[in-house]
């Protein structure tokens, strides 16, 4: 990308950040017992998620993900909204039939609002959310992953499945799926793969346009553990990387702090500092380290007794 093409593309997302008015990280506890055993109960929570979104229309979500025991959210709007919206879906969760097992649970749920004052921040929020299920579980990626908004992200096929294949339903059928008659007559409601599609009420469009180019979110959804890793200490969570994840964060180390060097030239001391990073601030199991850092496991395990 030319300077020139970089710079315009800067300005358009800065200037559409600007629009967006207030800004959240919004999330309950990671340590929450949990709450959501199988697709059934997820699909019940996407489908409240709807709800609560066809509900307050002025909040504009960007998206979401669902884990078995948390909530993420990246959106705008007005902090008393927002507390409205989220109150509004605890209460679904808990008078839902199908999370009755859960219900005490749910009462308890608590969450935080993290406010988002630049653009960089924002992108790096909506990345964290987006990779989320995949960091959680090896066998998922940001495109397979159902449970959010994450797979929808600069994916020309799975839109084009939704305006194919999604369903609209009757004014009946949204009484029975949101039990209650509050969108029987109005909503944009589409069901595709069991549950009311994110396309229907996530504003991806605009969160793709705060990213200068698809090229640019991949970077920041797949390369940028960084900015992963200082979100996660900001709101208190204990994510765990893949080796690729963290292989690429001491690559960059190598360039930037020893002069380009590979892992297998650096000094013992070099790696031991590497080593302490990796465990403190990344969360690295020992056996990871030591296959990333290629020092042996006893010599990673005195430094950090399991």
């Amino acid at each position: 990308m030319e300077k020139k093409d970089f710079g315009r593309l800067e300005n358009l997302c800065q200037s559409r950040f600007m629009e967006t008015g207030s800004c959240f990280h919004v999330c309950s506890q990671e340590n929450h017992p949990v709450l959501f055993h199988n697709k059934e109960e997820f699909k019940a929570a996407m489908d409240i998620v709807a709800f609560a979104a066809f509900l307050f229309p002025d909040i504009h979500i960007f998206t979401f993900e669902i884990m078995d025991n948390h909530f993420h959210f990246a959106l705008s709007g007005k902090e008393e909204r927002v507390r409205s919206f989220i109150k509004t879906l605890v209460s679904k969760l808990e008078s839902n039939p199908a999370l009755a097992a859960a219900k005490i649970d749910i009462r308890n749920l608590s969450f935080k609002l993290f406010p988002i004052d630049n653009l960089n921040s924002l992108r790096n929020v909506i990345a964290y959310i987006n990779r989320n299920g995949a960091v959680v579980d090896p066998y998922e990626n940001v495109f397979t992953y159902k449970w959010g908004a994450n797979r929808f992200f600069f994916n020309r096929e799975a839109r084009l499945r939704f305006e194919s294949c999604r369903t609209s339903l009757t004014s009946r059928q949204k009484r029975n799926l949101f039990h209650s008659d509050l969108l029987a007559k109005g909503g944009n409601v589409h069901v595709l793969d069991g549950y009311v599609s994110p396309l229907c009420y996530c504003h991806i469009s605009d969160a793709e346009a705060l990213f200068r180019t698809s090229r640019h979110y991949f970077y920041c959804v797949s390369r940028n553990v960084e900015a992963s890793m200082e979100i996660a200490k900001s709101i208190g969570e204990s994510i765990y990387y893949t080796d690729d994840d963290l292989f690429a964060h001491i690559s960059s180390v190598c360039s930037k702090k020893y002069n380009g060097h590979s892992v297998s030239t650096l000094s013992k001391e070099a790696k031991i500092e590497l080593a302490k990073e990796l465990h403190f601030d990344f969360n690295a199991r020992n056996k990871q380290i030591s296959r990333l850092l290629k020092m042996e496991l006893r010599v990673i395990s005195a430094l950090f007794p399991e």
